[in-house]
């Protein structure tokens, strides 16, 4: 047997789940582990499910959404913090406080105008004028492509 990657027990050239998934490692310390470690005793999962439960609500998913969303999955968050079924407008403060809590947590609040609310401006689904931030409302893909079939 050839080595590619690591394989598991039972894994074979001829079942080699390394072509068609990624596999994904991490070594988890302190915090994180005993976090780990209690919800899979707490719930009776596996860890692996766990992580890839964790990253699938983590990771963005824009590409499968239902709705109309910029290509930049990390724009497509941020327009789904803001938007919903109706349009809105609020301040950007409140949009900024919204990204650095739900979409970007990680990206210091200074940054924010920058790095997330100017360039989520220029796909068209939101625009910034006067202090404000005007937010068009969720657009399911499907009534796109009804309105383009019926010109």
């Amino acid at each position: 047997m050839s080595s590619s990657g690591s394989r598991l027990p039972g894994d074979s050239e001829a079942n080699d789940r390394h072509r068609s998934e990624e596999r994904a490692e991490a070594r988890l310390s302190g915090d994180l582990a005993d976090r780990l470690s209690d919800y899979v005793d707490a719930h009776g999962e596996a860890k692996a499910e766990v992580v890839r439960n964790a990253l699938d609500e983590f990771l963005p998913a824009s590409e499968r959404s239902q709705y109309v969303l910029p290509s930049d999955p990390e724009l497509a968050d941020a327009y789904l913090a803001l938007a919903g079924d109706e349009s809105r407008k609020v301040t950007v403060e409140v949009a900024e406080d919204i990204f650095s809590r739900e979409s970007h947590p990680n990206t210091p609040k200074e940054l924010i105008r920058s790095e997330v609310l100017d360039p989520l401006a220029e796909t068209g689904l939101i625009t910034v004028q006067y202090g404000k931030v005007g937010v068009h409302p969720l657009t399911e893909r499907g009534e796109i492509l009804e309105d383009s079939d019926g010109e």
